[in-house]
């Protein structure tokens, strides 16, 4: 299933353009899987949530210097995906992040696009520290859920 997971992840990053211009640099032969592990290059992923039967799988690449070259100030792409019980993707819905800096500042909530059943955006942790983010979700079967997962900015 991690393997699965990953080469979903790794084609859903591809298809954004902020995503694929990251991956140029990255030397994918290197990328390893694991909660809240290094996936080589410059991604991590997060530690797996499970809320309600559905679990959440999030990772962030860090896009900086390519967004920079583009006069961008965002600092990472953050995706995630959803499983269910039965190991089907679940890819229908509103999904919204919102970001809890290290100095305890939120973000208004960032509506995450829909791209090849995983959700994204463009975001920036500029500070050093850890991030708290709070994925808000109401996906078809009309339960609302809420997953919590944090990054270590140091």
């Amino acid at each position: 299933m991690k393997k699965q997971t990953f080469i979903l992840i790794l084609t859903a990053t591809l298809l954004v353009p902020a995503s694929a211009m990251a991956m140029k640099s990255m030397d994918l032969s290197k990328m390893s899987q694991g909660e809240g592990m290094s996936m080589g290059g410059d991604a991590v992923m997060l530690e797996d949530t499970e809320v309600d039967g559905v679990t959440a799988s999030a990772h962030l690449m860090d896009i900086r210097i390519k967004m920079a070259e583009h006069g961008m100030s965002m600092t990472h792409h953050f995706m995630v995906g959803f499983m269910n019980k039965a190991k089907k993707m679940v890819s229908k819905g509103p999904v919204a992040l919102k970001i809890e800096s290290p100095d305890g500042k939120v973000s208004n909530p960032i509506k995450l696009m829909g791209m090849n059943g995983q959700f994204g955006a463009d975001i920036t942790l500029n500070q050093q520290g850890v991030y708290r983010f709070k994925v808000g979700t109401k996906f078809p079967d009309g339960n609302t859920r809420t997953f919590h997962m944090q990054y270590d900015n140091n």
